[in-house]
């Protein structure tokens, strides 16, 4: 037998040994973890249903996790314990990810800001804040634009980090990683990249302090991505389809805006001075002892920025009204 053909063969009886894997991981399906606490509800958006719980008191806040492979709502509840108190925190899954529907398609940013317009004018239906993370946050600015007095504000935690003033460019050999993740192997790698053992070594480079329930929050997040089809979103993700720089939607939003960036977790130092750029007024700050998500990390501080930011952009509307 030839070379060629050995090759041949050898990828064809690696490709059934995948398939057959794929085919197993997608028949038993772990229980999802509890959802954040709160009022939960699904909205029948278009393409598919929208997962949120709700709780509080005050003015709307939507919160948007950031996008990764066990990614969900729940990333924002220790943040949102801390802001229910002062505005009504509404904890969103995205399209694709946690309890949502997952449209069996390939993803885009237009999808994500769809579902955020829709989310504020047809579930939310007031005036609302945007609460975006990581990518989300991208989306956020995006959304509030479209949305105009709809928003109220716009916080972005740990945004991307462009690194000049030219747009974040997705890389050229997209669609072929695309494909190649649509097959048997791109499902394998998918199962590799759920594992306890792969989120908790994720979960152990993105926190600055590894927290004493690290295993359950890697529980987590394996049960959340084991989900039937969590993996269309995902396949859009690694291979840069859903890359989007927020700046030009930042210097054309209307609405007051905070950056609130990590501390540990930035690979552009000078990433802030993207934004400024774009935005002059735009206040930002780095919250101490933070990695990739500072409101993780850090709830507490976090916190206390955007309701310390909230009451110097909301005092004036107050003021105004009362006189």
């Amino acid at each position: 037998m030839g070379l060629g053909r050995k090759l041949i063969g050898g990828a064809m009886a690696a490709t059934a040994v995948a398939a057959a894997a794929a085919r197993a991981l997608r028949a038993t399906p772990p229980e999802p973890p509890a959802p954040p606490a709160g009022d939960p509800r699904r909205y029948g958006w278009r393409h598919a249903e929208i997962f949120l719980a709700a709780r509080g008191q005050g003015p709307p806040a939507l919160l948007l996790h950031d996008l990764y492979t066990g990614a969900s709502g729940l990333e924002m509840e220790p943040l949102a314990n801390r802001l229910a108190g002062e505005w009504t925190v509404h904890l969103a899954d995205l399209p694709g990810f946690g309890r949502s529907g997952r449209p069996a398609m390939r993803f885009g940013p237009d999808l994500f800001f769809d579902a955020i317009v829709e989310l504020v004018r047809h579930s939310i239906d007031e005036p609302t804040v945007l609460v975006g993370s990581g990518l989300s946050a991208a989306y956020a600015v995006e959304a509030a634009v479209r949305l105009g007095d709809a928003v109220r504000g716009v916080v972005l935690l740990a945004p991307p980090e462009p690194e000049g003033p030219g747009v974040i460019e997705r890389p050229t050999w997209r669609p072929l990683a695309y494909q190649l993740l649509r097959s048997p192997f791109g499902e394998a790698y998918h199962a590799l990249h759920a594992a306890r053992r792969w989120r908790r070594h994720a979960l152990s480079i993105d926190l600055a302090a590894e927290p004493a329930d690290l295993d359950e929050r890697a529980d987590e997040l394996h049960r959340l991505a084991r989900q039937p089809d969590s993996h269309w979103a995902l396949w859009s993700l690694w291979v840069g389809d859903l890359a989007w720089d927020p700046r030009p939607a930042l210097s054309r939003l209307g609405a007051p805006a905070l950056a609130l960036w990590s501390a540990e977790a930035r690979t552009n130092p000078a990433a802030p001075e993207t934004y400024r750029a774009v935005r002059p007024d735009l206040p930002q700050q780095v919250v101490p002892g933070t990695g990739r998500w500072p409101h993780v990390d850090a709830p507490p501080e976090t916190a206390e920025a955007m309701l310390a930011w909230w009451d110097r952009v909301s005092r004036p509307v107050t003021d105004t009204a009362e006189g």
